[in-house]
């Protein structure tokens, strides 16, 4: 009997919905529990990530990852996604690799049947392009600085805007979790 995720990644690894299809190395579905009380939701994948098949395995990945282990301090499940699944290789003026608005659109019954499987009590939009995006969702969510941002922000800044996001991802769990 197959299961529900393996159902899922058969459906999504091979998706040719948008033109970011035609350029990936590799669909990128997920990481984590399934199902779990916390859904993490970022952007997109980034280059390591389109090697590797999995979100969040970059150095903005291994931030989150510092970021979560400090605010769950392990005493949660979760799993991670993104709005897309593809890769977006063509840059913006700021180096940025924000997905169009057409892949999300079309990735989009990817990201509700994620929602379904995972079945979070809390979803994590990581960044305001995934606050944006979220499918309306009958569970509450909240908005943390994108790793990706931090890393891009003056160093001065960095381990103040870290400790928001811990802040943030902490006062939510205790909040909707505990």
């Amino acid at each position: 009997m197959t299961s529900p995720w393996r159902k899922h990644v058969a459906k999504w690894k091979g998706c040719r919905r948008c033109p970011l299809a035609d350029q990936r190395t590799m669909a990128v579905l997920a990481r984590g529990r399934i199902p779990a009380p916390i859904l993490f939701v970022g952007e997109a994948p980034g280059a390591s990530e389109d090697v590797l098949g999995k979100p969040f395995a970059g150095p903005a990945g291994k931030l989150l990852d510092q970021i979560i282990e400090v605010a769950l301090d392990g005493q949660y499940d979760y799993c991670i996604t993104n709005l897309v699944a593809c890769f977006p290789r063509e840059a913006k003026e700021d180096g940025t690799h924000e997905p169009p608005d057409e892949a999300i659109a079309a990735c989009r019954p990817r990201l509700e049947e994620m929602l379904e499987l995972v079945r979070p009590s809390l979803v994590v939009c990581v960044g305001k392009l995934a606050r944006k995006h979220l499918p309306k969702v009958e569970v509450p969510s909240v908005e943390i600085l994108h790793p990706a941002a931090i890393l891009r922000a003056d160093v001065a800044q960095r381990g103040l805007l870290v400790q928001r996001a811990i802040v943030t991802l902490s006062d939510a769990v205790g909040e909707i979790l505990d």
